[in-house]
């Protein structure tokens, strides 16, 4: 399968550059940083203000209006101020890409600067610490080639002293998860909060034809981005520092609801089929079956089993597509798939989730009545 063919990378998507301020002062930093826009304008010039409070400012911000309402558009423009240094370049797409295609349309944007060597991913309705920049920069440097991409700490807007991720966990059921506590094994960092460098992208387009899976729309694209370059041979870095505080969910509605559901476990199928060597499924296969077996429980119990028959549906309508690029990326892993064992939290899943499930369901919430949270 050549991947410069596939069908899903045949077209890319039309974003048209809608506004642009420039600041005489160009910082030369080689960093660009990108946010997508989604209804939430507010929340994105709030990040925004928070970048320009950097003590490393970026020589390029670039925004994407992923198919806005009209009237969140208008704020967006409106409210866009000039930076003190750099450019902010803010596109619109007249469909919504999603993070995963949305994200990909703005690397490409930001690859035609030869300048560009570090690639900031952030969230909308993150709020950029002041050393965000510069702490991440410096570790890639410091670390060298071998890293890619680096990330830290996000705590939660409403209460600072809230974790709201450490990276990406992998546990033994084989699925992924938000870390939560330094005890997990980190994998990699999320795509709200991110930085990789040039050299990756270009590594990730060259194997895959994409950086983001663009048939993922959101979630779990990152995990995937993350797994396909610890399979390439690179080494996450992660910053046990505060890098940005984050609201969560402010474009998907909040809280764990039908939209997550499907997005996130049809996409964890498909990583699976592309990208998880045969011997970690060999081993750890009885505990992935068993995690779809909750997991199904789960939904049926909150109505959703319709929901759940779509998502494998769909799913395995994909397979031999999938399986299709397995093979061909197997081909470009230069290290043993026996890696990712060092990379895996051994534990079922993160530590107090089936509490925080069950505590969801009237029918056991008697069980956790005075206890603490």
């Amino acid at each position: 399968m050549n991947m410069t063919t596939a069908p899903y990378l045949a077209a890319a998507p039309a974003v048209a550059e809608t506004l642009r301020l420039g600041s005489p002062h160009t910082p030369g930093q080689g960093i660009g940083v990108l946010v997508i826009n989604y209804n939430t304008a507010r929340q994105t010039l709030r990040c925004l203000e928070s970048i320009q409070q950097s003590t490393v400012l970026p020589d390029w911000v670039l925004v994407l209006d992923n198919a806005s309402t009209p009237a969140d558009y208008q704020h967006l423009l409106q409210g866009a101020q000039t930076p003190k240094a750099g450019t902010l370049h803010i596109y619109r797409s007249e469909a919504n890409l999603g993070f995963a295609q949305g994200s990909n349309a703005l690397i490409d944007l930001l690859l035609q600067q030869p300048a560009c060597q570090y690639i900031m991913l952030l969230n909308n309705d993150a709020v950029a610490q002041k050393e965000m920049l510069a702490a991440l920069r410096a570790a890639l440097q410091a670390v060298g080639e071998e890293a890619g991409l680096a990330g830290g700490r996000m705590h939660k807007l409403a209460d600072p002293t809230q974790v709201d991720t450490l990276g990406i966990a992998l546990y033994a059921s084989l699925m992924p998860a938000d870390r939560k506590t330094l005890d997990d094994i980190y994998l990699g960092p999320t795509g709200g909060c991110c930085m990789l460098t040039r050299a990756l992208v270009e590594r990730l387009k060259a194997v895959s034809g994409y950086c983001f899976d663009p048939r993922f729309f959101c979630y779990c694209e990152d995990t995937d981005l993350v797994l396909r370059a610890v399979l390439l041979g690179y080494r996450p870095i992660y910053l046990d520092q505060l890098l940005a505080l984050h609201e969560g969910q402010a474009s998907s509605g909040g809280g764990y609801n039908p939209f997550i559901a499907y997005h996130g476990l049809r996409n964890t199928l498909w990583m699976h089929i592309k990208l998880l060597p045969a011997g970690l499924l060999w081993r750890y296969g009885l505990f992935l079956l068993l995690a779809h077996g909750l997991m199904i429980a789960r939904h049926t119990l909150s109505g959703r089993f319709m929901l759940m028959l779509r998502v494998y549906r769909d799913a395995l309508r994909r397979l031999p597509e999938f399986s299709a690029e397995r093979r061909q990326f197997k081909s470009d892993i230069q290290t043993n798939g026996h890696v990712l064992n060092a990379y895996l939290t051994k534990r079922f899943y993160r530590k107090g989730y089936l509490r925080l499930v069950l505590q969801a369901h009237a029918v056991f919430k008697h069980l956790f009545r005075g206890a603490k949270a």
